[in-house]
């Protein structure tokens, strides 16, 4: 099974003409050239597919006339990936990071309130209000109806307005499950004065999605996220489902940079893999910085990373090319670095052997 994951767009008016004139055109073919060494299953967004909410976007002369930026961004980035790869739009799934808020949806008073309000007794009901309404999660509004409009037709996605679910059929044999996460309904770009740096994201969305996926009998599953573990108050709590339940693999982004983590224990396992920024600042001089994406081989007979290809863009060259700064030669082979296999019952996922995880 073949991934393809992005992170981190940043669409906005001053990255567009770069976009729409080299960008799109070298990314395109990118994946053009891997998808016929080998069919591209699905394509993942882990958030920030605008820049600042989209408000720049819409001051662009043409597009003047749309009130929800995420219309654009369907038809200059989603749409035409999809039609130059020949793929369903039901193969291509995107999450909200903080960017895709909208902060002239947000109540000085609310946020206020909730800050002095949630904690981890209380979480659970505001996700809970917030699934099928907006009532404490304006600054969403946009991506979710989006979101909702854009997938509304695939009878195998389940949204909501906090997690979302997709299960995917890989060629007849397999069921992927797919889980959403909208860890960003509670940023913006200013902390209030006595506020926690780190998020309340509700970390029950893992549970009622695992509930749901294994309903459908899923064979492996693959997490969402924008943010790094690292910046979730609930940190413990979503180890602890990663390390013990039904998630095998979980791909994020926000910090624009590639990285690899390993969440262990002797429950089980579940391993993370972090994205460049796909666009974001095409001609950004810090090259750890640079933009790139992903593409990950998944073996699902043997439960195995058996390979990924990372990709960035030579800005001078307006091209992609192997990304020899996140691995050598632009690669990662999962026999040397990964040697993953599915646990025996007693734990879940894909588990690194001793000398393995050691070396990482």
């Amino acid at each position: 099974m073949r991934l393809v994951h992005l992170s981190d767009i940043h669409l906005s008016k001053s990255n567009y003409h770069e976009f729409i004139h080299k960008y799109r055109k070298a990314l395109i073919k990118d994946l053009i050239d891997y998808n016929q060494s080998k069919k591209i299953d699905i394509i993942v967004i882990t958030g920030d597919l605008v820049d600042k909410g989209g408000h720049s976007l819409i001051e662009i002369d043409e597009f003047k006339h749309i009130v929800n930026p995420y219309e654009i961004f369907q038809s200059v980035f989603i749409q035409p990936i999809v039609d130059e790869l020949g793929i369903s739009s039901n193969q291509i799934l995107f999450i909200p990071g903080n960017h895709d808020i909208n902060e002239k949806d947000i109540s000085y008073y609310d946020e206020c309130q909730m800050i002095e309000n949630i904690k981890d007794s209380s979480i659970e009901n505001y996700l809970k209000e917030n699934r099928l309404s907006f009532t404490h999660n304006r600054r969403i509004r946009h991506f979710k109806e989006f979101e909702k409009t854009f997938h509304l037709s695939n009878s195998l996605y389940e949204f909501s307005n906090n997690h979302s679910t997709y299960v995917y059929n890989y060629e007849k044999n397999f069921k992927v499950g797919f889980i959403l996460i909208n860890d960003s309904w509670r940023c913006k770009s200013k902390k209030i004065n006595g506020e926690n740096e780190k998020l309340y994201f509700g970390y029950q969305q893992l549970d009622y999605s695992l509930d749901f996926l294994k309903s459908h009998n899923t064979d492996i599953n693959i997490c969402l996220f924008h943010h790094s573990l690292d910046d979730y108050i609930e940190k413990s709590e979503v180890v602890r489902i990663l390390e013990t339940r039904e998630i095998e693999l979980f791909l994020y982004g926000h910090y624009h940079s590639t990285d690899f983590k390993i969440s262990y224990s002797p429950f089980g396992s579940c391993i993370g893999i972090r994205g460049r920024a796909g666009l974001n600042k095409p001609n950004e001089a810090i090259s750890k910085y640079q933009s790139g994406y992903q593409i990950i081989d998944l073996d699902l007979n043997s439960y195995k990373v058996n390979r990924i290809y990372y990709r960035k863009y030579i800005y001078k060259g307006a091209r992609f090319d192997d990304d020899t700064e996140s691995a050598k030669g632009g690669i990662d082979e999962g026999k040397d670095i990964f040697n993953l296999v599915r646990e025996n019952t007693k734990t879940k996922g894909f588990v690194l052997d001793k000398a393995k995880f050691i070396k990482a």
